[in-house]
């Protein structure tokens, strides 16, 4: 368990009795597992992940992997010279409907797909900004569209292929 603050590190190594970090390299200096998950806020990604990689580690962050192209271009290169894997979390893969829609996608129901159009519906509410100075920054999180809307690109790559001009 690894926080730069010190009271959500103490509630966390309370609840859960794993021994406590207040820094990425003292955690990979003791650490054996055989992950690291990143889920700070994702401008931090790169470096994290090219560190915990040089340490040997596989790596799992939140999504964004990274707010900037060239970022995340590094932190696979490093996963790759490191022999690691790198992992991104996209949990809306996992959603029953969905499985179902990629299911009949890929057993030709709908014919060749033309054309996709998706909309978001939802938005964050103004205190999920408010609960951190990060949230809604280009530099932590790159905003909503990197933050919420990565999901659904997630999702049409996933399930419709390559997307092209």
């Amino acid at each position: 368990m690894c926080d730069v603050n010190a009271v959500s590190l103490a509630h966390a190594v309370n609840r859960t009795k794993a021994r406590g970090h207040t820094d990425l390299a003292s955690l990979l200096k003791t650490t054996t597992a055989d992950m690291v998950v990143l889920t700070t806020p994702s401008g931090l990604h790169p470096e994290q992940a090219i560190q915990v990689a040089a340490a040997g580690r596989h790596v799992m962050t939140e999504k964004p992997m990274a707010t900037r192209w060239h970022d995340g271009v590094r932190m696979v290169k490093a996963c790759d010279e490191a022999g690691v894997r790198l992992f991104v979390v996209k949990q809306n893969r996992r959603n029953a409907t969905l499985q179902l829609l990629k299911k009949a996608i890929e057993q030709g129901r709908f014919g060749k797909i033309y054309s996709v159009a998706m909309n978001v519906f939802w938005t964050r509410p103004q205190e999920y900004y408010d609960s951190a100075k990060w949230r809604g920054t280009w530099e932590f999180d790159g905003g909503a569209f990197m933050n919420q809307a990565s999901h659904y690109i997630d999702l049409l790559h996933w399930m419709i292929g390559r997307l092209r001009a």
